[in-house]
């Protein structure tokens, strides 16, 4: 009579690959669910979730960490043409600074339009510091029309002067509202700059009535008046294109006529 025997070793095997089996089908969604929410927090946010936790880092309500390490590496590509030197002022928290990687020009936003920075002196007269400049692309950036109104920051509402920024960049004070809304500017959109930046903008002395170019004449402000400039006085003025720009009908009546500039 055969005894058949139990060999113990074979079904402790067996016992833990049941033991893994069963471990692996309870703990494998955790891990799963684990790694996927760890993906999601690492995944670069959007131009607009990386605004908001700037916004929200710069008001004091938290998010700073996610929002520095961002920044930081938006802004070494600045670290030669900024410098080093820092400063502590704390950034107004509805203005936030952009840089597309790659370029040199950095943009405040402002109340949903662009306004390149013309200087490092500038960028730091304003309290910014290098770790604010958020990156943006190309494309996000041209989605904001560029800010064309400015007005010089502390100065009394009913006292204020609006200039105008000629696609030359120069600017252009505008002499009163009826000109201001015969453009159909609204003024909303005007921008505040601090005097520094101000001063940095020369002041757009030559215009012309916006018509075809081939029948333009050119005028100088001078003293609060036009002044016709003759063919021979542009010629020795040397007049580049960026200094003169176009107005139009209703800002150029206001303005009274002066003497012509025959020479």
């Amino acid at each position: 009579m055969d005894k058949t025997s139990v060999n113990p070793i074979k079904y402790a095997v067996i016992l833990l690959l049941l033991i893994f089996v069963v471990a692996a089908l309870f703990f494998l969604p955790l891990v799963l669910t684990q790694a996927q929410s760890q993906q999601n927090s690492t995944k670069p946010g959007s131009f607009s979730e990386s605004l908001s936790a700037n916004t929200i880092c710069s008001i004091g309500l938290g998010g700073c960490d996610t929002a520095a390490q961002k920044q930081q590496n938006s802004s070494g590509i600045f670290s030669g043409i900024f410098g080093s030197s820092k400063s502590n002022a704390e950034p107004d928290p509805i203005i936030t600074v952009v840089n597309v990687p790659g370029e040199g020009a950095v943009y405040r936003i402002i109340n949903g339009k662009k306004h390149s920075i013309p200087t490092t002196e500038i960028f730091y007269s304003y309290g910014f510091d290098l770790s604010i400049i958020q990156s943006i692309s190309s494309q996000e950036l041209y989605k904001y029309p560029l800010a064309r109104l400015f007005m010089l920051e502390g100065e009394e509402t009913e006292n204020k002067t609006i200039y105008y920024l000629t696609d030359g960049g120069m600017i252009r004070p505008i002499l009163n509202d009826k000109v201001f809304f015969s453009y159909g500017n609204r003024k909303e959109d005007v921008v505040t700059i601090n005097p520094k930046e101000l001063n940095f903008y020369p002041r757009n002395q030559f215009i012309f009535i916006e018509r075809p170019k081939v029948d333009r004449d050119i005028y100088q402000i001078s003293g609060g008046v036009k002044k016709y400039l003759t063919p021979v006085a542009v010629q020795r003025m040397h007049l580049k294109e960026y200094e003169i720009a176009p107005v139009n009908q209703v800002e150029f009546d206001e303005y009274p006529t002066g003497e012509s500039v025959i020479f």
